[in-house]
């Protein structure tokens, strides 16, 4: 065993493109793997409902075209997460035949490619289902109905280290490793203790870091390497213009989680209330330690379950308003306009408008709602359980907005620019989640069947607030003005978390003391429950805050107007911190 191993990640999602010269200066000095994570539920539900990918089929060949040729010329082993965005078999299927295509018409030699599937049969999930064994996975999804499994044309199971471990020691002469759903971090644990690197700990906390690339790093860019040791590892950025810092690595435990110290997984959850980040003297690499995975009881090992279903279709339109006459009326203006659609259409459907510099991003948790700019772009998004029925509807919002008369009305030519030829879009089938449950498994490989593939070869070998007009007032400064990093992400598809990150402790200290940060605080800010504030955490290791709530609505679903969730930060750059004298 070597006494230590270098893991390289190009970039944080297969398919996003990276440097190709810092790709291969990379690999000419020497690494033990290269590990790429290839999806997420960031994206929205589409992926698993409708089979579509994370990111297109000419992108996949590019940044595979690398990695093969890279494994083709090395033998560096190659590790692949949740194929095509989602995990799917057909996802796996598919990017195991671009290899192939690529070694082929390369003129490459043979490479051994192992696929793991993740699907289940859905007669496991129906007789989990029928033995109340499936629990929502977090307070902020709902409880599983029977129809939620057959409405799902697939369910994945997101698997941890143990299939990939296993499809290692089955084929310890693999050449690039193909997985379906997988918990981001797995692959990067999995490789660790295929090689000999047992502490969960350590393996877990460089790979959930490692997935993201060098998001940890500042400015963030795509490659980065880990190096890990027995009981540390370090990261360091690989673009020589980036940085990692102490501070940067710890602050990035907060990115897209519900909480930053307890992190749950496949088989238990890794505990980072100890973890500690030094900054190594190149000012670039920050090494880290003390991280603990504290596996399930025996027989209590859950993996989580993950569906989606088509919904019906949607279809929009795209436009602007620029009269201040309208502009000043738009919401009893919308109103008629919804009022005269319902009397034309006879059919079901839903309509919603995204009103952008009224409350376009934000939507209900926008709190400057008397606010309204000099001119607005509007999205008229409908649905219906028909593709024609969907343009039905968007037809006559369309051609209400663009007509329809107003109060004090002086052009009567019409209201909306609209830039997009044709104005009414057909958008296809509309998704949303309906599995995202944990299950009980005796055996964690038991879902996650391997498969060797021949891919056969002929060769051989800045500052938020400095502009704004307004000021806090006196006494007070604006939260904005007091972090580095203020930030919205989704933590899931049913989570909304916000990271509030301080410059130094000073900043940090400072600021809690105030007490203005609270659940009941994040409840009022965003008009919601307090129940539905499902964390908030100060977090010293990165003098930071995280706030976590329950979202409205799925992301991806129809109506949802931040799929991502990263533009719900604004409020919390207003929020008015009162400054102690001293200070």
């Amino acid at each position: 065993m070597n006494s230590e191993l270098k893991i390289f990640t190009p970039i944080g999602m297969l398919g996003y493109g990276f440097s190709e010269s810092i790709f291969w200066s990379t690999i000419a000095d020497g690494i033990d793997a290269i590990i790429v994570d290839a999806g997420s539920t960031d994206g929205g539900p589409s992926k698993l409902a409708l089979l579509h990918t994370s990111a297109t089929s000419e992108a996949y060949k590019r940044d595979l075209g690398l990695l093969v040729k890279a494994a083709h010329l090395y033998r560096i082993p190659v590790l692949i997460g949740s194929a095509g965005g989602d995990g799917a078999n057909a996802h796996v299927d598919i990017t195991v035949d671009l290899i192939a295509d690529i070694v082929s018409s390369h003129g490459y030699r043979s490479l051994n490619v192992v696929s793991i599937h993740a699907e289940l049969d859905k007669e496991i999930v129906r007789d989990a289902f029928h033995a109340d064994a499936l629990r929502p996975c977090t307070a902020a999804v709902p409880p599983i109905a029977h129809s939620d499994i057959e409405d799902a044309p697939r369910i994945v199971a997101q698997m941890g280290h143990e299939p990939y471990v296993k499809a290692m020691k089955e084929h310890p002469d693999f050449d690039i490793i193909v997985g379906g759903r997988s918990y981001d971090p797995a692959p990067y644990a999995a490789f660790c203790i295929y090689r000999g690197f047992i502490d969960l700990g350590i393996a877990y906390h460089m790979g959930k870091i490692m997935e993201c690339g060098a998001l940890c790093a500042v400015p963030k860019t795509p490659e980065a390497m880990a190096i890990v040791r027995k009981e540390s590892f370090d990261i360091v950025p690989l673009r020589p213009e980036a940085r990692c810092t102490a501070f940067s690595v710890a602050a990035h435990t907060l990115y897209e989680k519900s909480r930053p110290d307890i992190l749950p997984g496949p088989g238990g959850s890794l505990h980072l209330e100890s973890a500690t980040y030094e900054q190594l003297d190149d000012g670039r690499t920050v090494r880290v330690r003390g991280a603990r995975f504290l596996a399930e009881l025996e027989g209590k090992y859950t993996v989580k379950l993950e569906g989606a279903r088509m919904c019906g279709y949607q279809s929009a339109f795209v436009g602007g308003f620029r009269d201040p006459i309208l502009i000043s009326q738009i919401d009893d203006f919308l109103d008629r306009v919804r009022a005269m659609i319902q009397e034309a259409i006879p059919h079901p459907y839903e309509l919603e408008f995204h009103v952008y510099g009224r409350n376009g991003v934000m939507g209900s948790l926008e709190p400057e709602t008397d606010t309204i700019s000099k001119e607005l772009c509007i999205i008229g998004r409908a649905k219906a359980s028909t593709q024609a029925e969907a343009l039905h509807v968007s037809h006559v919002a369309l051609t209400c907005c663009k007509h329809m008369s107003y109060p004090d009305q002086v052009a009567t030519a019409g209201n909306l620019a609209f830039p997009l030829i044709p104005t009414n879009m057909p958008m296809g089938a509309v998704a949303e989640f309906c599995i995202y449950h944990l299950l009980e498994v005796e055996d964690p490989t038991a879902f996650f069947p391997n498969h060797l593939h021949i891919a056969q070869g002929t060769g051989s070998g800045a500052r938020y607030l400095e502009d704004v007009p307004c000021t806090p007032p006196s006494g007070y400064g604006y939260l904005g003005n007091m972090a580095s990093v203020i930030r919205s992400k989704n933590a899931g598809p049913y989570e909304l978390t916000f990271d509030v990150i301080f410059p130094d402790e000073r900043m940090f200290a400072l600021v809690k003391s105030t007490a203005i940060l609270h659940a009941e605080a994040i409840a009022r800010l965003y008009h919601i429950k307090p129940i539905d504030v499902l964390a908030c955490v100060w977090w010293a290791p990165a003098n930071a805050f995280k706030a976590t709530i329950k979202r409205k609505i799925a992301n991806g679903s129809f109506g949802e107007a931040d799929t991502h969730g990263s533009a719900q930060h604004i409020p919390l750059l207003y929020l008015t911190v009162p400054i102690p004298r001293d200070s």
